[in-house]
């Protein structure tokens, strides 16, 4: 049987634990085949993960003030202000574009990242994309707000156009800065992910049953324990987990960070909160990991990531009994870790919003968690956080994610 798909796009703000964002809507009209809760995969990706994480991937550009040391872009000697301009990369009919970095900034140093798209065969303005330093006494980190011209707009950390208007091709430019010579910040990666929004909700790998049946250790803590803001601190909270995770898996102590502490590092100033996606991945690439935010398709995916021994951070909505079990009815806009599948392949989750640290743990129906992520949600959003070296899934199972 063949699934028929008709797609829209509704425009809604997303307040509370995330910053406002484009939420692509899914109508089914057909009758689709399912897969324990999941569509059949799809045909043709619509998502693209660009991964500069290379001294040859970043020096593919333009620099002015910027030199490379050990894989990393840098000042040059002598300079405040350095720049690095990507060269032209293809976007085939993407609509939404999302950066992440991995960086280090020393005291008195900080990084500005922008983008620009091509469409309709002429580039757009430069995009601000944020602010980011790891602390607040030379520069407070922050996203611009207010960033509206033409078919397109900035939404916190997300470019994506204003109705059905695609990119053909993207570039970014870094900016280094510091207060001081001698003093630099180094960036040792740059992430960009591209995705056509119309198509969210389309699967493109189906379950593999085989890889069920994995649950990994991830410490699980409450947001909601935390007086002074917590009920907002989904993000960190999630984060703080998947840290304290790979603390114990390679004996680095201080990757256990409490959520207050993971809070204070990924809070962004203009917005006021800390569901920036970029910054909560910077803040884990701060210490050392390697963090990039990533789309997903289908859960099948996450099942391969299970398997290498990799959580992952999903950015999920649902309506009132949209989420059986789940500590909150409802929500706009919430993150949670998936830490494995059950033997019937149903997912479980360390979800932040239980009231106690013993509540975290639980286990939701794969096709309502699939529905909060892909359909009504974030359009498959995801952080991956692991170490450097650690072995990934083949990128066979990518299908453009990452």
């Amino acid at each position: 049987m063949q699934a028929c798909i008709m797609y829209f796009v509704t425009r809604i703000s997303l307040p509370g634990t995330l910053p406002e964002r484009v939420v692509p809507a899914l109508v089914l009209t057909c009758l689709l085949l399912c897969v324990s809760g999941e569509a059949k995969a799809a045909s043709g990706s619509y998502i693209d993960f660009g991964s500069y994480d290379t001294h040859r991937a970043l020096a593919a550009g333009t620099e002015r003030g910027v030199t490379f040391k050990n894989g990393a872009a840098r000042l040059a000697r002598g300079r405040t202000k350095g720049t690095l301009t990507s060269r032209v990369y293809d976007s085939a009919h993407k609509d939404t574009f999302i950066p992440s970095w991995n960086a280090r900034t020393p005291s008195g140093t900080w990084l500005r990242i922008e983008m620009r798209v091509r469409s309709g065969g002429s580039w757009t303005r430069w995009w601000d994309m944020g602010v980011w330093a790891e602390g607040t006494g030379t520069m407070k980190r922050h996203g611009v707000d207010g960033q509206r011209a033409g078919d397109w707009r900035v939404l916190t950390d997300t470019l994506q156009s204003i109705g059905p208007v695609f990119a053909d091709a993207y570039q970014y430019r870094l900016t280094l800065l510091s207060k001081r010579t001698g003093s630099t910040p180094s960036v040792r990666a740059i992430y960009v992910t591209t995705s056509n929004s119309y198509r969210d909700g389309d699967v493109l790998l189906e379950a593999n049953e085989s890889l069920w049946g994995d649950d990994l250790s991830v410490p699980a803590r409450s947001q909601m324990i935390y007086p002074n803001g917590g009920e907002v601190w989904c993000s960190p909270t999630s984060l703080s987990m998947v840290m304290a995770y790979w603390a114990n898996k390679m004996g680095r102590r201080g990757l256990d960070q409490e959520v207050p502490t993971v809070a204070r590092g990924t809070y962004d100033y203009v917005y006021r909160g800390n569901g920036n996606w970029p910054f909560n991945t910077a803040y884990a690439a701060s210490n050392g990991l390697k963090a990039s935010v990533n789309r997903f398709s289908s859960l099948g995916q996450v099942e391969r990531w299970i398997a290498k021994g990799v959580p992952v951070i999903a950015s999920i909505s649902w309506e009132r009994g949209g989420l059986t079990g789940a500590p909150l009815p409802a929500s706009s806009g919430h993150l949670l870790v998936i830490r494995g599948f059950t033997e019937a392949g149903n997912v479980i989750v360390n979800d932040p919003a239980a009231g106690t640290n013993s509540g975290v743990r639980r286990i939701y129906q794969r096709d309502e968690l699939h529905r909060a992520w892909f359909e009504s949600g974030s359009g498959g959003v995801a952080y991956i956080v692991r170490p450097e070296s650690w072995s990934v899934p083949d990128r066979t199972y990518a299908r453009g994610s990452w």
